[in-house]
């Protein structure tokens, strides 16, 4: 159960999968909230280096989970508590990145909504 890469540029939900390539939509030359004195693109922390960060950190907690029940399940440890409680942190990093997707959305479909 691996979340796969997010796009946080696109425009569209429509538009199809293009792979994250760890670049925040603000960094970079064409942007002034995310270019240095020189011209060279400066960190910048925000909603999107969060949010993957927080994909960042379920892929490995699944990856964790993972290894884990293979380790078990081949016999290779007998710690089945340990491995349930590693699923179970891969569960929850999983909703809670799915619970901010979607109330991202959300908020993206009220501001839609809304007349000026």
């Amino acid at each position: 159960m691996a979340i796969g890469p997010v796009d946080p540029t696109a425009v569209s939900l429509a538009q199809p999968h293009k792979p994250f390539d760890g670049v925040s939509p603000l960094e970079g030359a064409g942007s002034p909230l995310g270019t240095g004195s020189a011209g060279q693109p400066q960190e910048v922390d925000g909603f999107a280096s969060m949010f993957a960060d927080a994909i960042g950190r379920a892929n490995a907690q699944d990856a964790v989970a993972h290894n884990a029940a293979l380790d078990l399940a081949a016999g290779r440890t007998d710690d089945i508590h340990g491995t349930m409680i590693e699923s179970q942190k891969a569960n929850i990093e999983f909703k809670l990145v799915g619970n901010v997707r979607n109330k991202v959305i959300d908020a993206f479909y009220e501001l839609w909504r809304m007349s000026v």
